[in-house]
This record gives structure tokens, sequence and C-alpha cells, in this order.
């Protein structure tokens, strides 16, 4: 008999999910440029700028931390979701 993979042993999918948070970008409006550096560099497309920088499409972003990382007004964090 093949031994079970412990990924996917009974109740081990609920118990990742629920060690896991998602993580997105909340940019300052105040502090926004809006150069389009984060739009230029995510790799997801999930920013766009509108009369700022604005998330479009958060379940999409996989919180990789280069739009924060790469503005220039230091106007983007990431804040973790439960």
């Amino acid at each position: 008999m093949k031994p079970q993979d412990p990924a996917h042993t009974p109740g081990r999918r609920a118990l990742l999910e629920e060690e896991t948070t998602m993580a997105h970008p909340v940019i300052s409006a105040d502090e926004c440029i809006s150069c389009g550096v984060c739009v230029d560099d995510c790799p997801q497309g999930v920013l766009e700028i509108q009369d700022v920088a604005t998330v479009v499409d958060e379940d999409s972003c996989i919180a990789c931390g280069i739009c924060q990382e790469n503005c220039p007004a230091g106007a983007i964090t990431e804040i973790a979701e439960d």
C-alpha cells in the first residue's frame, strides 16, 4: 500500500488554510505621486493609476512586495489579512 501524502490527509487542507494569511498592497492616497512605477512593475497587473495608484484586482495579488519595494514615494504598505 502506498503511503498517503501528509498534505492530503483529512483535515490537513483546513489546517493549512487556517495558518495561511494573504497580503495585499495598501496605497496611501496622501503619499502616492501617481508615477506609475508600481503599475509597471507589478507582475500580476493588479494595480492601475486612477487619481492615484489603486489595487483593482486584490484576488490576483501574489504579495510579492515588488510594488512596495519600488515605490519612490514610500506610499505602499502590505497588510496581512486573517
